[in-house]
């Protein structure tokens, strides 16, 4: 049977010889109808499958009495077999009226030619006694094996995010396993004693609790790279990674010369999540490159921390921009094949307008098994108006994380698909879900929730809440009102600038309209497909500065399209046919 095609998505294999479902190797019960729904959904990824289809393809020939309640089962069968729900399908979308489409990215392969994936995730180590000297290690060495380990193609590596959900009380390894959709776990204890640290780790099989290895390791603090080090051979080693020969170059490349530097690393790495600590962990990235000008690492995350502290926060510079490009071209230089610098630098680009730039060089990459960097994908694609390579590169990143966030929502808003976005949470996205709401005749269920989040959101927030609420209600006065607030602030995100455009069109607000919109386009925000179609754009059509935007949209348009079909896009994510 291994010569059959094996059709796989996610942590599923369909074997349609067989006539079997398999989740890791274990077999489903599945029955033989069910089966055949889901197969031809599977081979039709991303298309909507119609009801008459599937009965002409599974049904044919049988006398069925009541072939939609009989449909109705295969897909309530199918989403239990999957762990998959209406409401919020990862596997199959419903369409009412219409039929239904398979959402993850499939694979077409044989058992004798696939390569193994493997899932992993790296909990945070758990101090075995107080000590303020070493906590830092307890989220910053499982955040670096979890980086370190996350540019491997046969290897998926739970985001430090996901894992610290699992930090503290312990937890089985089945239920890790399952909530986590992992193989493998890493955990660890630290300890220290006078000036050495000990640091045992083990590798534990997710579905059984078998411990695969354990280890022990004591070393100072000055030289805390070397556990890191033997800990990502041992990993590798011990879930028999195949690793190409670039790979294990990527492994040897990134070892920082100093040790003082590496610890100063690992410390910025720990506060630069909470941004009441950001300046202290740019400084202690600045102290890292001081000492060890050569570490790549560094700089990229030096990169990210000048870049987040210019946007974020008030009195944000161009010099903490031209500080940010420089650390990343920094770390390019140093490694060209480093992952979190180019998904980092790719977040700077899209903001500084170079969309277009970010989109290739992430294509280029996206086939490792990097959830962050197809989450990049997702807005850097968007930004150039492939709506469907950026839905594509989210559905992949949910496929190698089921946690992830994308910014996928405003995708679909784009799209005008208003049925998707409305199932997005409001508090998540309270402009484009009010406004998707109210295209599919929900107005009155949304007033009362945006009346709510104008007393709870802060800012810039508020007036997109106080646009849409005002706009839905007719009161267009205070709607243009609470837009001017916002443009008036310095407000400078392409993609809220665009939806401010074509709000203000809509109220029939012409030239501050056209005005914007020129920012957008200017800005690197060129939706092409969306400006061409948008009825909310409608009163500037016969206008000739618009028509000459949509060209300039139009032609930036395709030059990304020519670009992402150069750098291999539609073999990377299957995508559906890209606009001429």
């Amino acid at each position: 049977m291994s010569g059959h095609p094996v059709l796989r998505f996610a942590a599923f294999e369909l074997h349609p010889a067989a006539g079997e479902l398999r989740q890791r190797g274990e077999v489903l019960k599945l029955a033989p109808q069910p089966f055949k729904v889901l197969e031809l959904l599977a081979r039709r990824r991303g298309e909507v499958v119609t009801r008459a289809e599937i009965r002409d393809h599974v049904w044919s020939g049988d006398t069925f009495v009541d072939f939609d309640q009989g449909l109705n089962f295969c897909i309530r069968q199918i989403r239990e077999a999957l762990g998959d729900t209406a409401d919020a399908p990862k596997f199959i979308e419903t369409l009412p009226r219409r039929g239904y489409r398979f959402l993850m990215p499939v694979t077409d392969s044989t058992p004798a030619t696939a390569v193994r994936v493997t899932r992993l995730i790296v909990l945070p180590f758990r101090m075995l006694r107080p000590d303020p000297e070493t906590e830092f290690l307890a989220f910053s060495l499982p955040d670096a094996l979890t980086s370190t380990l996350g540019g491997l193609q046969s290897l998926v590596v739970r985001s430090s995010m996901t894992a610290a959900r699992f930090a503290g009380d312990s937890i089985a390894s089945s239920q890790i396993g399952v909530e986590a959709d992992v193989d493998a776990i890493v955990t660890g204890t630290l300890l220290r004693s006078g000036p050495a640290i000990r640091v045992n780790t083990q590798l534990t099989a997710a579905s059984s609790g078998t411990l695969l290895w354990s280890q022990a390791a004591q070393t100072s603090v000055g030289d805390l790279f070397r556990v890191q080090d033997e800990l990502t051979r041992r990993i590798v080693a011990s879930l028999s990674l195949p690793l190409t020969n670039r790979e294990q170059q990527m492994l040897r490349r990134d070892v920082p010369s100093n040790p003082a530097a590496y610890e100063y690393f690992l410390r910025g790495n720990q506060l630069s999540h909470d941004a009441k600590q950001w300046s202290v962990a740019r400084d202690l990235y600045l102290q890292s490159v001081e000492n060890d000008p050569d570490y790549a690492p560094a700089w990229a995350r030096l990169g990210r921390i000048h870049h987040v502290m210019a946007k974020y926060q008030s009195g944000g510079t161009q010099e903490s921009l031209d500080h940010a490009e420089a650390a990343f071209r920094r770390a390019l230089e140093l490694n060209p094949d480093l992952p979190i610098a180019h998904k980092l630098f790719a977040q700077l680009e899209v903001d500084l307008g170079r969309a277009h730039d970010a989109m290739v060089r992430l294509v280029e990459r996206a086939h490792t098994a990097d959830p962050e960097l197809l989450a990049g994908l997702v807005s850097a694609c968007r930004y150039c108006g492939l709506l469907d390579a950026s839905v594509a590169a989210h559905s992949r990143a949910l496929e190698l994380e089921p946690k992830i966030r994308t910014s996928v929502g405003h995708t679909w808003f784009l799209q005008a698909d208003h049925a998707r976005v409305a199932t997005a949470t409001i508090a998540d996205y309270p402009y484009i879900v009010a406004i998707s709401l109210a295209e599919l005749g929900r107005t009155n269920e949304v007033l009362p929730v945006l009346r709510e989040l104008e007393h709870t959101l802060p800012g810039r927030l508020r007036d997109f809440v106080i646009a849409a609420r005002t706009l839905l209600e007719g009161d267009a006065a205070q709607s243009i009102a609470a837009v001017g607030r916002i443009v008036g602030s310095n407000f400078r995100d392409p993609e809220g600038l665009f939806y401010l455009s074509r709000h203000l069109a809509h109220l029939n607000e012409i030239s501050p309209a056209l005005d914007l919109l020129e920012r957008v386009v200017a800005s690197g925000h060129f939706c092409f497909p969306t400006m061409a179609r948008d009825p909310w754009l409608d009163s500037l059509r016969k206008k000739p500065a618009f028509t000459k935007l949509l060209r300039r949209a139009e032609t930036l348009h395709q030059d990304a399209v020519v670009a992402f079909e150069r750098v291999g896009g539609r073999h990377v994510f299957d995508a559906a046919p890209l606009p001429a």
